[in-house]
């Protein structure tokens, strides 16, 4: 059985939410965030401190995408895209982008949005912009990013939609956009993910 060590909303959700889809048993391990300072013996296993992390077997890992990644392949999920499928570079760069360049701007808001009204505009209109690459994507009616399945694709970007409630930048998510995130939040995997 996988050990997830999570903390409320933080990233560790994505990996819930790919075990929920795989169909893979876990054992939550909560912690108080956040963790180096509150749990000092969870640095042995997540050197860098930060949530989520897992150890399956013999197997440790403290990247929430990777984690995903490696629940699908090593339990048997189709999360993942092989580079023999058509979307494969498509996934990648999708998987990435959730966390690469869709995330920073929701950090630029959430950090230095209140102290300074230019900071938040740029916030927002990096924001905007980087909605429209989801929102070219599934111009074409797509239920998914890609490979006409759920994959750690989705799983990264629509936790990151998620988060934009928190920094009051989703009123910037066009309506296809915000049509594709709930279909994500009414997937059963999604919602047994976050009510654990």
């Amino acid at each position: 059985m996988i050990k997830v060590y999570a903390s409320g909303d933080s990233r560790s959700r994505r990996v819930l939410w790919a075990c929920e889809e795989v169909g893979v048993p876990y054992e939550v391990v909560e912690l108080r965030f956040p963790p180096r300072l509150h749990h000092p013996e969870f640095l042995a296993i997540s050197p860098a401190g930060a949530l989520p992390a897992i150890e399956d077997g013999d197997v440790s890992l403290i990247e929430s995408l990777t984690i995903c990644e490696y629940v699908s392949r090593k339990h048997g999920g189709t999360l993942s895209v092989e580079p023999t499928e058509p979307d494969y570079f498509a996934y990648l760069q999708f998987v990435q982008f959730g966390d690469a360049t869709l995330a920073p701007p929701l950090a630029w808001a959430r950090r230095f949005g209140a102290r300074s009204p230019d900071i938040m505009a740029e916030a927002e209109e990096a924001f905007r912009l980087r909605l429209g690459v989801i929102e070219q994507a599934l111009s074409d009616g797509r239920e998914f990013l890609v490979a006409d399945r759920i994959t750690v694709a989705d799983i990264s970007v629509g936790f990151t939609l998620g988060l934009s409630s928190m920094v009051k930048l989703h009123h910037l998510v066009p309506a296809t956009v915000a049509a594709y995130e709930d279909r994500l939040r009414a997937r059963p995997a999604y919602q047994r993910a976050y009510a654990a």
